[in-house]
């Protein structure tokens, strides 16, 4: 190739990011769930910024 990349060599590695993160983020997701209280918690906050926002516009 003259001193050039292999670009299907690149493809490859490039290609190895996306399934390692296909199978890499369900595991992680099920390993480390979010809880209830914490969902809660979230729900809450946005409750919160909801009315701050009705507020600051009257």
């Amino acid at each position: 190739m003259l001193g050039g990349i292999n670009n299907a060599l690149f493809f490859q590695s490039l290609a190895g990011y996306f399934v390692v993160a296909l199978i890499l983020i369900p595991i992680l997701i099920w390993a480390f769930p979010t809880s209830k209280k914490v969902k809660d918690e979230r729900k809450m906050i946005r409750q919160m910024r909801k009315e701050i926002k009705a507020i600051k516009k009257k």
